[in-house]
């Protein structure tokens, strides 16, 4: 026997999704099939098949808009809590099925970016660590965010964001994305812990986190920071 759809349950992005398209398949159909019973060459009939038509490309744009600007929302409970968490320091709260479900996942992520960090440190090690092409965030409450910039431009970064909730983080936390080479990330805890941060986490991929560097970031989940020795 088939079972009723419960509206409140599709809350995954691919469901959303799906049920979007159903409901775009369901509106043009009944819009072509009253254009088809409709009188030819009446305006209603031609107002209702150019509504069909218009509603593709409408339907594509609004797509496109959720999978770009809002990306972040759009992504399940589990990582969206994460991303959250990172630049604001609300918390989200999450099913333990949820958790578990992600949690081998987030192992095999690891292992990936250790395995590509390996593989980088192997074929960079002779070269400069640049920080030019690395996008990073100053927490908006820092009182210092002024002189952690100048440290910023003094080490070749051209530019920053700001971020942050109306809170003002209890530790000065460095998060740096799990991604960077060995060498580039050295280098950016080195210039972390001059600028006076204590601790560093790491910014998952999953997290959609536009920066590579986070100054001032939030979250529980940190490592105190001992700046490795020079390559």
């Amino acid at each position: 026997m088939d079972q009723p759809i419960r509206p409140n349950n599709i809350t995954k992005p691919i469901q959303l999704l799906a049920a979007w398209l159903a409901g775009l398949l369901a509106i043009d159909s009944c819009f072509l099939i009253a254009a088809a019973r409709l009188p030819t060459g009446g305006w209603e009939a031609q107002a209702l098949t150019v509504a069909a038509i218009a509603n593709v490309p409408l339907f594509l744009l609004a797509v496109f808009l959720l999978q770009t600007r809002f990306r972040p929302e759009l992504q399940e409970d589990l990582y969206y809590s994460s991303y959250i968490s990172q630049k604001t320091n609300a918390r989200v709260q999450v099913t333990k099925e949820d958790a578990a479900s992600t949690a081998l996942q987030q192992r095999l992520e690891r292992l990936e970016v250790r395995v590509a960090a390996a593989s980088a440190r192997v074929h960079r090690a002779g070269e400069d660590a640049d920080l030019f092409g690395l996008r990073f965030g100053i927490n908006k409450n820092l009182d210092d965010r002024e002189a952690i910039a100048r440290l910023l431009s003094q080490a070749g970064v051209p530019g920053y964001t700001l971020f942050g909730s109306d809170e003002v983080p209890v530790h000065r936390v460095v998060a740096v994305a799990a991604n960077l080479e060995p060498k580039i990330e050295r280098a950016v805890l080195r210039l972390a812990a001059a600028a006076g941060f204590k601790k560093f986490s790491y910014i998952q991929e999953f997290e959609e986190i536009d920066e590579h560097i986070l100054l001032g970031a939030y979250g529980e989940d940190t490592l105190e920071l001992a700046p490795p020795p020079e390559a």
